[in-house]
């Protein structure tokens, strides 16, 4: 609690020890672990060469992106004791402590990429994917009123999919799952991914999109490998925009029309675009643009604007520039708060709420948007 006000950051990051596919890893698949040979200030790991991995360039990471050694230099003067104890759950709880932070949703790290590897043997993906969850709640029960694990699911076949979603909720605690990039051919809509959505209104827990792509390729492929500042645009580009895109097609394809308790959060990607995305969402639905869709073809029944502030969250950054308009245009019973700690291009964890709290806003949206609304996206599970 900081100045009166209860903090839930909505969006912060896990960064996963060097041992959990050692410790965790079943033994039947233990030998097809993914080994890591070496990291780059704790972030990004380099592995062995094996099944999942092939030799990696030099200063790439795991995903084959350049990464600059700048940015990462300052990781140990940022983050401190948290990083030299590897943000173990205890520096974490702490920092949370000094920072006024109540609640945490831990989002995995960079140390789970393993799990967005496509193409691989889907049972060893699963492997891997039972082993993060039982990490996660293991680190989180270190303190589980305050840390709070979510599920990443890979993408891979759906039978398996609402087994280990069910496991990750019902039976680990899972406050979110992530919501899986579509197979190829497949898109969130059809009736493949019908029993997915169905158990997530069963569960009454949230759907995370998280810079997650709703297809290939990603949006910002054409800069990626490339020095210098592409490197910047490419980032600037990603989450941002597959948020724009994965929250139109939902609102499109009719999900949120199908599924009116549905709840779902837009991470990691600020929030200005918001009143514009939906403004011209809505112009395609109902106004001048509407020539593009007939009547027999569409399936909402009320504006794109309606569906968002009826189902949808999305979460800012305390220092985001163009916050108080969002507020003006859109309000703030839709927004978040995060700190996306622990990563390098992450605000100062001793400014992220400062920051959030010098924005000229009123007092009340202030308080909706670091706690009322992620309480009510996230709901019991977090706050109880």
């Amino acid at each position: 609690m900081i100045n009166g006000y209860k903090v839930i950051d909505a969006d912060a990051h896990m960064q996963e020890p060097l041992d959990l596919w050692d410790n965790y890893v079943e033994p039947a698949f233990y030998n097809r672990r993914p080994v890591i040979k070496d990291h780059r200030y704790r972030l990004f790991f380099e592995y062995e060469a094996g099944e999942l991995y092939p030799a990696q360039a030099a200063g790439k990471d795991q995903m084959g992106r350049l990464r600059p050694t700048e940015i990462l230099e300052r990781q140990p003067i940022k983050y401190g004791e948290a990083y030299e104890e590897w943000w173990s759950a205890e520096s974490r709880l702490r920092d949370m402590e000094r920072y006024g932070w109540d609640r945490m949703v831990c989002i995995p790290g960079t140390g789970a990429q393993p799990l967005k590897l496509e193409g691989k043997d889907p049972d060893l993906m699963w492997a891997l994917t039972r082993a993060y969850h039982n990490w996660a709640h293991d680190f989180c029960a270190a303190d589980s009123s305050k840390l709070k694990m979510v599920a990443s699911i890979p993408p891979y076949d759906m039978e398996n999919t609402l087994i280990e979603f069910r496991r990750a909720v019902a039976d680990l605690g899972a406050v979110t799952v992530m919501m899986p990039k579509p197979q190829e051919g497949v898109f969130w809509h059809h009736d493949e991914f019908t029993p997915f959505w169905d158990l997530a209104v069963e569960l009454d827990v949230p759907i995370s999109f998280h810079g997650v792509q709703s297809g290939s390729p990603h949006t910002g492929t054409r800069y990626q490998g490339i020095p210098g500042t592409l490197i910047a645009l490419e980032h600037a580009i990603g989450f941002p925009f597959e948020n724009m895109i994965s929250l139109g097609h939902l609102i499109y394809t009719g999900v949120l029309e199908r599924y009116p308790a549905l709840r779902v959060s837009m991470l990691e990607g600020n929030a200005g675009w918001v009143p514009f995305w939906l403004g011209r969402l809505d112009d395609h639905a109902a106004g001048r643009q509407a020539v593009f869709v007939t009547e027999s073809q569409n399936p909402m029944t009320m504006a794109p604007s309606e569906y968002f502030k009826r189902q949808v969250f999305v979460a800012c950054d305390g220092d985001e520039f163009a916050l108080p308009g969002v507020v003006s245009l859109v309000g703030s019973d839709n927004l978040l708060w995060n700190t996306d700690y622990p990563h390098p291009d992450a605000p100062d964890p001793g400014k992220a709420l400062p920051d959030f709290l010098d924005q000229p806003i009123s007092d009340e949206s202030k308080r909706k948007i670091l706690w009322d609304n992620p309480a009510r996206l996230y709901g019991e599970r977090l706050t109880a």
